[in-house]
């Protein structure tokens, strides 16, 4: 799908097609005990979160469109009829591939019902064939807010669509009793830390859920602190993106951790946002995001944006794109030049990311052979950042009793009683594997200084830079196209990996060991893996650098 301009009247024909290719999956057999649902093509049965979803973007057509499509409403009515069927006995419904009986994904439902009730009651525009599919909903809206009373959560984010949800309830339906519920949650407070982050860290798909909720909440139950939270997050969100849209999910705890996708739904949350608090980088931002969009992402909440909020004005704030922000308590270092743009992380094996256009560097990783993962990889258990030069520093003492040895107890050790012995050996002790990796910012990249502050000589050391598949490797006297789960040892000098004409370029090489595999360093089956490697002591200088063109 080729991206359109944001505003109404471009995405309508999208959402059409978007439509017209659901209808084709409902069931009209009168027979069928589902009559009336939209199957799921990934399951292969009803099911009645497609059926919402077909009804709320078909009320949106004909809401947009001004007009009543009498057999699109014949099948909105029967889809209503079905999701009345779908509901427990609790007034909640099923997230079949996952959750039973499930006050979050009844919420999730409820937030979209809602707001056709909003928008058709605002224009007025709802005919007279519109009287018993709103009807159905409606008894669907006031069973399910019965079972998101009782239905409790799995996540931090589902508290807020559920509380979102009911407040949304109320604010249509103002004899609802959901009050006490709606303080029970808002009581345990907006799960945002001071640098904008959510619990989940997901730019990729909660914070979404996260700003959206929070942005009914406050418009429902006027919630000011709502909105300052939703302005932090997504002020937040704006420099985890890369020069293309795309998301650096590499400190999210959820589906989209290491996952590369434009941010689409945040789209309606920046619109949204702007609607609220008239806030020009926010247009901005949903314009960028959405011509960034080419595979048309999210188009349900970024049309429902736009029926609410209207065509945002052209965009005229600048958006950062050059930076550096080191959020010190999420512990990630973020660095913008442009087209450029790269992630230093803390608390993890995964020491960096790097984009630049097309070319992508997936991750760094240090690894000693030594005592296991727990001693031998270099884990950034702190990061200091100052004046655009950043260390990185692991202790090497993250596994209980290692580096060292067990020694012998001097008398009869049962097999059951192996493990409790550990406690009463004592230990041949050898020196952690601490090491530092001081990163500086360079035009054009990044300069790096890995060096032991205290280990064993002779240890087998290795820097894994680990690329996508797909890009064309290059070095002075080498070019080639590797493969997924294929090294290449960088023995000297300079190399370069080129995804179409954006480059990213290494060095220079160093070539201790050869060993391919190597023990207790993390595999990367799914990259190709360029090595420099060493035996320690290691104190060495390299860089990184990123460019378009042909260098």
């Amino acid at each position: 799908m080729t991206t359109t301009a944001l505003r109404l009247s471009a995405v309508l024909p999208a959402l059409a097609a978007q439509v017209d290719e659901l209808r084709h999956w409902q069931i009209l057999d009168p027979e069928s005990p589902d009559v009336g649902a939209l199957i799921n093509p990934g399951y292969g049965c009803a099911d009645n979160k497609t059926t919402s979803a077909f009804v709320t973007q078909a009320a949106y057509l004909l809401l947009a469109n001004g007009t009543d499509d009498a057999d699109l409403l014949a099948r909105m009515d029967a889809a209503a009829a079905y999701l009345l069927t779908a509901q427990r006995p609790s007034g909640n419904i099923d997230l079949a591939s996952v959750n039973i009986d499930s006050g979050p994904d009844t919420g999730f439902t409820v937030q979209q019902l809602c707001t056709i009730f909003e928008l058709a009651r605002r224009d007025q525009r709802a005919g007279a064939g519109w009287h018993s599919l709103l009807a159905k909903l409606e008894s669907f809206i006031r069973r399910a807010v019965d079972g998101m009373k009782i239905g409790g959560f799995h996540t931090p984010n589902h508290r807020w669509v559920i509380c979102s949800a009911l407040a949304q309830a109320k604010s249509l339906f103002p004899d609802l009793d959901v009050a006490d519920v709606v303080h029970s949650y808002l009581a345990e407070g907006y799960d945002i830390d001071s640098e904008g982050a959510f619990i989940e860290r997901s730019v990729g798909v909660y914070d979404a859920v996260n700003d959206r909720s929070l942005l009914f909440i406050q418009e429902h139950w006027d919630s000011p602190s709502a909105l300052e939270a939703v302005a932090r997050n997504l002020d937040f969100c704006l420099h985890l993106l890369h020069a293309d849209g795309s998301a650096e999910t590499g400190l999210s705890r959820r589906q989209d951790y290491g996952t590369r996708a434009v941010a689409a739904g945040l789209v309606h949350c920046y619109l949204l946002h702007n609607h609220f608090a008239s806030h020009p980088r926010s247009v901005a931002a949903a314009h960028w995001l959405w011509d960034a969009n080419a595979a048309g992402e999210n188009l349900l909440w970024t049309v429902y944006a736009l029926l609410k909020c209207g065509d945002p004005a052209p965009a005229s704030a600048a958006l950062p794109t050059r930076y550096s922000r080191h959020f010190a308590h999420n512990g990630i270092w973020r660095l913008r030049q442009e087209r450029l743009s790269a992630s230093v992380f803390r608390d993890a094996t995964r020491l960096l990311s790097l984009v630049h256009g097309q070319a992508e560097l997936t991750s760094l990783k240090i690894s000693q052979t030594y005592f296991g993962g727990g001693c031998g990889h270099f884990y950034g258990e702190t990061l200091a950042v100052t004046d655009g030069v950043g260390v990185l520093a692991s202790g090497g003492l993250r596994r209980h009793r290692r580096p060292g040895y067990e020694l012998p107890l001097g008398r009869p050790v049962p097999p059951e009683e192996w493990n409790a012995t550990f406690a009463q050996r004592e230990l041949y002790e050898l020196p952690p594997a601490a090491s530092t990796l001081t990163i500086r910012e360079a035009a054009g990249g990044l300069d790096f200084h890995y060096r032991n502050q205290e280990s064993v000589d002779g240890v087998a050391v290795q820097i894994a830079l680990d690329f996508p598949p797909g890009g064309v490797w290059e070095s002075d006297d080498t070019r080639t196209i590797p493969c997924a789960g294929q090294p290449i040892f960088l023995k000297q000098g300079y190399g370069q990996m080129r995804y179409g004409s954006d480059v990213i370029r290494i060095g220079p090489g160093a070539m201790a060991h050869a060993m391919w595999p190597m023990r207790e360093a993390e595999p990367a089956p799914h990259h190709v893996r360029v090595l420099l490697t060493f035996w320690t002591p290691v104190n060495f200088q390299f860089q990184i650098r990123a460019f378009r063109g042909v260098g």
